[in-house]
């Protein structure tokens, strides 16, 4: 397994501009815990809420690490040619993977979604990594299709983000092209993610309990899975508690109670009130003792 990759938040300074000091604060702390690398610009990191010229910059700002750690870029977009503008940015820089969720909104049919993503391949040269976060694009895989089966197995695609609980279309998609990398994104099903064969995990709360979910990862290689599973419940109850609370607004306010400035949400977004925050502080306090 290649190991644990944040889903990094995008840090705003009290005037809304993205806070590149604490951008900086935040990865080092998270490489000091023992991250394999970064998911740049994607759900956690506000991708859509950020204008063209931010989600370029988000990019740059991260690109100083790419000797040191592994970047994902997460490019998707509403068309084509925008998302072809990041990919090509994101490889200049020196991105190694470049990942991107299908174009929502209108509907569009498997073939032309596959068409979006063979574009995208070729645009960099190589294959795409599929963000499939269906509760967010309304889009699910239907692995009967022809289109959607040839997608899979044609190159374009060379791996996928699933934040997705089911762990057999995971599984069925791999079965499709056995050398696909599949990584984790529910953070909530870890030791049956791995379980499961999952070449590594992306995860949004791992920008302030990494250390935990290290934990979990160590405990499962070395076939302790009793320590595993107890500590996936420690992490579940922290994760039933921000996903009730909103989970983007949670993990902020948890990295803001461990000194890192990260401003809040963009709009529409909203602050958790301080009921809110009391039942944040005390579940994560509660589970996250040693």
């Amino acid at each position: 397994m290649e190991g644990l990759y944040v889903a990094s938040v995008v840090p705003f300074d009290d005037a809304g501009h993205i806070n590149d000091d604490a951008i900086r604060i935040l990865v080092e702390k998270n490489l000091e815990e023992g991250a394999a690398g970064f998911f740049v610009a994607g759900s956690s990191g506000e991708c859509f809420l950020l204008t063209p010229e931010e989600r370029l910059h988000l990019y740059e700002i991260f690109s100083e690490y790419k000797n040191r750690c592994t970047l994902f870029a997460h490019v998707g977009s509403c068309g084509t040619d925008e998302s072809i503008r990041y990919a090509r940015a994101a490889c200049e820089m020196g991105y190694e993977r470049i990942a991107a969720t299908p174009p929502i909104y209108f509907g569009y049919t498997s073939k032309e979604v596959a068409g979006y993503y063979d574009e995208l391949a070729e645009s960099v040269g190589h294959g795409i990594y599929y963000y499939n976060i269906p509760m967010n694009t309304k889009r699910s895989l239907d692995l009967c299709d022809p289109e959607t089966r040839a997608l899979f197995s044609s190159g374009s695609i060379s791996g996928i983000k699933h934040t997705n609980l089911d762990l057999y279309e995971m599984e069925r998609i791999r079965s499709i092209n056995p050398v696909l990398k599949c990584f984790g994104g529910f953070e909530n099903e870890m030791v049956a993610f791995m379980a499961m064969g999952c070449d590594g995990f992306i995860g949004s709360t791992f920008n302030f309990m990494l250390p935990h979910f290290k934990r979990i990862y160590e405990a499962f290689l070395c076939g302790r899975l009793e320590e595993a599973r107890e500590l996936q419940v420690r992490a579940n109850n922290i994760m039933e508690s921000l996903l009730g609370e909103g989970l983007f607004s949670s993990i902020k306010f948890a990295l803001q109670e461990a000194g890192i400035e990260v401003g809040g949400m963009r709009k529409p977004f909203v602050p958790l009130d301080e009921a809110a925050r009391v039942r944040v502080r005390s579940v994560i306090t509660a589970n996250l003792a040693s």
